[in-house]
């Protein structure tokens, strides 16, 4: 049987494994079915090991963030708002607001008339 120190080094190394494949795959943005089936198997290896307690979720955060920054030189939250700024600044200005027609049109127009 394991120690519980073992058993610990053994499942943050088999996270960061598996960090490190998903990160391989891309990013949050990316739309490959391979990297958003890993991120699910990730999250279920996650929860198993707060369910039996072998790691804590900061131990397990940590694990995260530097894989992150091995693959991409950057942290979480800054490769986050980088996106979101470049994403922005792409963005057309003239672009419609397409979230007024989410209503339907009758509901609209009376909008317009009060």
């Amino acid at each position: 049987m394991k120690t519980n120190h073992r058993a610990r080094a053994d499942f943050l190394r088999e996270l960061r494994a598996l960090t490190s494949q998903l990160y391989d795959l891309g990013d949050f943005t990316s739309t490959n079915p391979d990297r958003a089936l890993l991120e699910k198997t990730i999250e279920g290896f996650i929860e198993a090991g707060l369910l039996i307690e072998v790691a804590a979720r900061s131990d397990m955060q940590d694990v995260i963030d530097e894989c992150h920054l091995n693959a991409f030189s950057e942290t979480r939250e800054e490769r986050k708002k980088r996106l979101s700024s470049d994403r922005e600044k792409s963005a057309e200005p003239d672009t419609p607001d397409w979230d007024k027609y989410d209503s339907p049109a009758f509901d609209r127009v009376k909008d317009r008339l009060l």
